[in-house]
């Protein structure tokens, strides 16, 4: 009889110090490691990956003992680590984390361990969330095809910032294996990760339909506290190089050679033009498939409206050089020598030299904006292999899987 009283007591007890714990704000370190990248879909703005997100918080000694085994006991006093703790979210306060970009249900393997801190000496129970599915990233396609993209994981918890705070772990880094990228032929996987800090503002719902306003008005200021764990990639951008600026490139270029036509064949001159002309159009609407429908236009966009309306001004040319000549020319005939003929070789060499100057304009652009921050990748990419070298030849330590070429930059966004 005894025991059925004592375990309404038990319970009853145990949802106290749950309710007590979630009341006060718990400091939440997370950090994530990118264990394999699939496809990166551009079209639809979605990639596919495989993570492991560890989160640890410091808890009481007391509140963790109970549950363990006196060996466990003894090896969690000593500093080593304990697992699985398969009864600690039942009875203990948990962060309620989820991942905010992900597409659809997440393949997800959670489990609990503890362990005492070296740095502080206090338990921290970890939460381990193995995750596996499609997540939605917004790519920035300005300087397409030689963009470099982020590829993220937002992780938010379910309670606002005064009962959680997420902050990026500073003793363990969030990082990146470069070994297993599926879709290295079309992108470059960096070794870079960076960790941010950010607040997104929510409207509470359950304190909206309080009746209390002193209530109301202490909730107005809560936020939701996330932590987005980002790698990078850069598009291997030949191909577009290759078919895409270089084939507009050559069309523009034979556009010249129509000067070549004398301009009393005015008929010839606007055909010759016009194929071209209809020709970089259907190009330009094959090359734009590829790509998910924008508001903007992107570098290869402007490249390929620059082309066309080389190819109008061109035909509108050769149109009033070729009426000039049959306004001012009985015969119709032009003649070496005459000024129209001088004009029209003028006028070649003015475009040309538009044509020239442009095209420097161009690559100069392109070298210190849209490949300025791949350079800057590179940089830090080959900063952190040599690192990476330097400890493996000092220390022997036993490297796991996602452990290579990791760095992390913790940035904080303050709430106001």
């Amino acid at each position: 009889m005894s025991r059925l009283t004592d375990a309404p007591l038990e319970m009853l007890n145990i949802s106290e110090d749950m309710s007590r714990s979630s009341n006060k704000l718990h400091t939440v370190y997370v950090r994530l490691m990118f264990l394999r990248i699939g496809e990166i879909d551009t079209l639809n703005e979605k990639y596919t990956a495989q993570a492991s997100i560890e989160a640890r918080w410091a808890v009481d000694i007391d509140k963790i003992l109970p549950d363990l085994s006196s060996e466990d006991q003894t090896r969690l006093i000593s500093g080593k680590s304990v697992s699985p703790l398969t009864k600690y979210p039942q009875t203990n306060w948990v962060p309620q984390l989820y991942i905010e970009n992900a597409l659809g249900d997440l393949k997800e393997q959670i489990r609990y361990t503890a362990k005492k801190s070296k740095v502080d000496n206090q338990i921290y129970v970890c939460e381990h969330r193995d995750i596996k599915g499609l997540f939605w990233e917004k790519l920035e396609l300005h300087h397409f095809p030689s963009d470099t993209q982020e590829l993220s994981i937002s992780i938010a918890s379910m309670f606002y910032n005064d009962r959680v705070l997420l902050v990026p772990d500073p003793q363990h880094a969030s990082g990146v294996n470069l070994e297993a990228f599926v879709d290295q032929q079309e992108w470059k996987l960096y070794a870079y990760v960076n960790s941010i800090q950010r607040f997104v503002d929510e409207f509470d719902f359950h304190s909206a339909a309080r009746d209390d306003d002193e209530d109301s008005n202490t909730n107005e200021d809560r936020k939701r506290p996330i932590v987005t764990v980002t790698c990078h990639v850069a598009r291997q951008s030949q191909y577009f190089y290759w078919n895409g600026y270089c084939l507009i490139f050559f069309i523009m270029l034979i556009s010249f050679t129509i000067f070549c036509v004398p301009i009393h064949q005015m008929a010839n001159r606007i055909q010759s033009g016009c194929t071209l002309l209809l020709t970089s159009i259907t190009f330009r609407w094959t090359v734009n498939r590829s790509l998910p429908t924008i508001s903007y236009l992107t570098s290869l966009d402007k490249y390929g409206i620059l082309g066309i309306v080389y190819l109008v001004i061109h035909v509108i040319w050769h149109a009033v050089i070729g009426t000039l000549l049959f306004e001012n020319e009985p015969s119709f005939v032009a003649k070496p020598g005459m000024t129209l003929v001088k004009i029209d070789r003028l006028a070649f060499f003015i475009s040309l030299g538009i044509f020239v100057i442009t095209h420097i304009a161009l690559i100069l652009w392109l070298y210190f904006v849209p490949l300025k921050h791949r350079r800057e990748m590179e940089k830090k990419h080959k900063e952190l292999k040599s690192v990476k070298v330097g400890k493996m030849r000092n220390t022997n330590v036993q490297s796991g899987v996602g452990k290579k070429y990791v760095i992390s930059t913790h940035e904080r966004i303050p709430l106001n």
